[in-house]
């Protein structure tokens, strides 16, 4: 099934596309397509659409539908485009990393992010898209931390509010004065209030006697070609003295006939004509240029690995962690989005839910993956051992310390350390932990030397640490300090829908090891898998698949191959997410969906699962608006 792209471009300002966006509900779109995953993203100017569907449809159509339902201007003309498959991938990347000659490109990752997370909550998001997604997140990371892509403004509204932070410092509460406009000045007035600056209203008429107060008080005059009073050399000066020494920057993008050169002899003015704007932007595109290489080509690579990850057996991992509910893809979002700082994260929820693996993921897509990545069970170690295993001891510091040794702390140097069970820390050693959060020193056990090592840490834990820290068992400051990030895995009985993908996963691992031909599991022993409630979670899952091949005659797990337990399991009746008892037509489709998920919606393959006819999978589907037409 590929991803296919469709790009409507048309005469729209700003504002007019945002008012339509926010009033709109993209929703419906991909519907009449038959599209199974589809995104609307909405620029000024601009309508793209992105659909995962089983063929592409004509662009004609796409647009008449667009149209019908309100989402494309009725009398515009249309610039129109389609790109498919690896096409419309490098497109949705270089869309999500701002790696495109686009003045809106800083702010491209905000508008997707918006549209990919109001189309999730409406349920028009599946693995391809959340893929692609959490790539593009990860990708537009890397190119803030490894390039000056986005050290390089092309708006000429972001020109203007940078060099008035270079000239004036901190823009926050200055005062802006605009007089004039043209299309531009909406953009620059809305720059420079996200930059912290106060717009102050223009008078009636600038040539009144006494000089207006309100220029007198801006930081920053901009002048625009609508405002036709007189401007000249001694009034700027005038402006300017009584400004009594401070800075007075002036945008005089008017093109009026001015002595420059007298004015620039005044110390602490500041005149930018349009062609000084242009002449910034210019230069910013160059600097960009060497940056956009760089970006395309590991862009490049996300295709390739996008592609070989479609057509693996795999398309439900990320990072190693198997997953494909909204849960689990929130989950792989988030690591997206902070695996490329250093920002110390702590992971919580139960036991055997997969914490180790989450971090990790983190440190696999982190700046320091090159780097050793060194974990810990705080609570299986002794405590007069832990601190030792953690900052290492000096010769002779207690007995049988017959030589000095590193601690994971220095050998994780450059890297990063994972801290299981962190709430399982002895008091004094919580101390010392927080000492390295704060300070980033380590000090050995016997050593009087204090050592700086460049550590991120990554920190788990399966109890309540706010009730710890109630408590007095767990300190507060400590806490706050590892707790910048929490990122909560949910167990596996929320998760239900991900058990066929985690029980083949588990069955191709153990089949190879333990070197049997089982390659399968029967209908009847996964929907006792799946009424079973997993206190262990995701490792009880797969201690019980370990079993189960063990003991597997044959090339599938039947239900007798599962302990006794499971096999008379009784599912817990569940509610849906809007508080109401599910349907059994609703209970059908969900399992019948699910199951072509979890056969890579291989139909023969899912049929023989479901004890159903091919015809009549096809039938429920074309019921579910899934089929295609």
């Amino acid at each position: 099934m590929p991803i296919v792209a469709y790009q409507f471009t048309f005469e729209a300002n700003t504002e007019a596309a945002a008012s339509r966006e926010s009033s709109r509900d993209w929703s419906e779109c991909g519907k009449p397509l038959a599209a199974r995953e589809w995104l609307v993203l909405m620029l000024p100017g601009r309508c793209n659409v992105f659909l995962f569907s089983g063929r592409p449809r004509p662009l004609a159509r796409v647009e008449q539908v667009l149209r019908k339902q309100g989402m494309l201007p009725e009398t515009a003309m249309l610039r129109t485009r389609q790109l498919e498959d690896i096409e419309a991938i490098r497109y949705f990347l270089r869309l999500a990393t701002g790696a495109i000659d686009d003045e809106q490109s800083p702010l491209l990752m905000e508008t997707l992010h918006t549209a990919f997370a109001r189309a999730t909550e409406a349920g028009h998001i599946g693995p391809h898209f959340h893929r692609l997604f959490q790539r593009g997140i990860w990708l537009h990371e890397r190119a803030r931390q490894e390039t000056h892509f986005f050290d390089f403004s092309i708006s000429p509204a972001r020109v203007m509010v940078e060099i008035s932070a270079k000239i004036l410092g901190s823009l926050s509460n200055r005062k802006v004065a605009v007089w004039g406009e043209d299309r531009q000045s909406g953009r620059v007035e809305q720059a420079f209030r996200e930059a912290g600056c106060r717009i102050l209203s223009p008078p009636p008429d600038l040539n009144t006697r006494p000089l207006p107060g309100s220029i007198c008080e801006g930081d920053i005059l901009i002048l625009y070609p609508g405002y036709n009073g007189a401007l000249d050399e001694q009034q700027i000066l005038n402006w300017h003295k009584r400004k009594k020494g401070a800075p007075f920057l002036i945008f005089d993008l008017g093109q009026r006939e001015l002595n420059l050169r007298r004015l620039r002899r005044a110390d602490t003015l500041y005149l930018y004509r349009s062609e000084d704007v242009e002449k910034v932007i210019r230069f910013n595109r160059q600097q960009r240029s060497q940056a956009v290489g760089e970006i395309r080509r590991w862009i490049e690579e996300e295709i390739e690995k996008y592609i070989r990850w479609r057509e693996s057996e795999d398309r439900h991992q990320f990072g190693g962690i198997i997953g494909s509910t909204p849960e689990m893809q929130q989950v792989f979002e988030l690591i997206s989005r902070i695996a490329r700082t250093d920002i110390t994260v702590l992971i919580d929820g139960e036991s055997g839910t997969g914490k180790e693996l989450v971090a990790r993921a983190i440190h696999r897509y982190s700046s320091r993956a090159d780097k050793p990545f060194q974990p810990i069970n705080c609570g299986a170690i002794p405590e007069n051992l832990l601190e030792s295993e953690l900052f290492g001891h000096a010769r002779g510091a207690f007995t049988g310390a017959v030589q000095q040794k590193d601690g994971l702390f220095q050998i994780a140097d450059g890297g990063a350390i994972f801290l299981d069970e962190v709430g399982e820390l002895p008091p004094h050693l919580q101390v010392k932990i927080l000492r390295f959060l704060q300070e980033g020193e380590i000090k050995p056990v016997g050593s009087n030397e204090t050592i700086r090592v460049n550590v991120r840490v990554l920190a788990a834990t399966n109890q309540d640490l706010v009730q710890m820290v109630k408590e007095q068992r767990f300190r507060s400051d400590l806490y706050y300090r590892l707790n910048v990030i929490q990122l909560t895995i949910p167990p596996l009985r929320d998760r239900k829908e991900d058990i066929p993908l985690l029980t083949r996963h588990f069955i191709r691992k153990y089949a190879l090891r333990i070197k049997k031909e089982v390659g399968d599991i029967s209908a009847e022993a996964l929907s006792a898998l799946q009424n079973y409630d997993w206190p262990g979670n995701v490792r009880e899952l797969e201690n019980v698949i370990e079993r189960s091949v063990a003991l597997a005659v044959g090339r599938q797990i039947t239900r007798f191959n599962l302990p006794d337990h499971i096999q008379h399991a009784r599912p817990a009746f569940r509610h849906s997410a809007l508080g109401e008892r599910l349907t059994l037509k609703e209970l059908e489709k969900r399992y019948i969906l699910e199951t072509l998920d979890a056969c890579g919606w291989n139909y023969e393959k899912a049929s023989k699962i479901l004890d159903i006819g091919r015809t009549t999978l096809w039938r429920k589907l074309r019921q579910y608006k899934m089929a295609e037409n």
